[in-house]
């Protein structure tokens, strides 16, 4: 059986060159080839994501739950964001825009990880029950004492007392209810 090597080597090019489009996506079409740019937002558009979340205390805690009737941790601040932002598509997650992100991709792609002396109102904490991935957070309020040893946070909480929006402390470096602090960090957002 003889080998037909001027197929085999159109074959071949054409194999490079499919896996060239692959991988170079703008080199070939024209569209951009980057991640798309965030912003740190400022602080006072975090305050108004927590006004915006303090509004809805009490509403009731579902798992998935994207608002405005029903949140869980992750629907309560993507949600608020969005309302304070004025924009849906404003979160990162991996490479592509979206409307939505859960606790663990907003700690990965979306936040500035802050020292908590800088926390400020509207600030996500982000908190956990395992060192594979965040569980569970919510928007920073205020300290409770001058040594910034326990916060204030509202969240979407699916502890049986609450399963609600509510207002509740956490502290810096113990556990609670099973779970503890991993930081706190400052919204990014995407902006082209």
């Amino acid at each position: 059986m003889a080998i037909d090597f001027t197929s085999a080597a159109r074959k071949m090019q054409v194999l490079i060159l499919v896996s060239l489009l692959i991988y170079l996506p703008g080199c070939w079409t024209g569209l951009p080839n980057r991640q798309p740019r965030q912003v740190t937002v400022p602080r006072h558009i975090a305050k108004a994501a927590l006004d915006v979340a303090l509004s809805v205390q009490g509403a009731p805690y579902v798992w998935g739950g994207r608002g405005p009737e029903v949140f869980d941790c992750s629907g309560l601040i993507t949600w608020a964001y969005k309302q304070a932002v004025g924009r849906e598509t404003i979160f990162l997650v991996g490479s592509r825009r979206t409307n939505d992100a859960i606790m663990h991709d907003l700690w990965r792609f979306d936040v500035e990880l802050l020292p908590k002396d800088a926390a400020a109102p509207g600030d996500i904490v982000f908190i956990t029950n395992t060192s594979e991935r965040i569980t569970h957070g919510g928007l920073f309020i205020r300290w409770l004492d001058e040594e910034k040893t326990a916060f204030e946070f509202i969240n979407a909480s699916s502890y049986e007392e609450y399963r609600a929006v509510v207002i509740d402390w956490w502290p810096v470096d113990d556990v609670k209810r099973g779970q503890w602090l991993v930081g706190i960090g400052r919204l990014k957002i995407c902006i082209d």
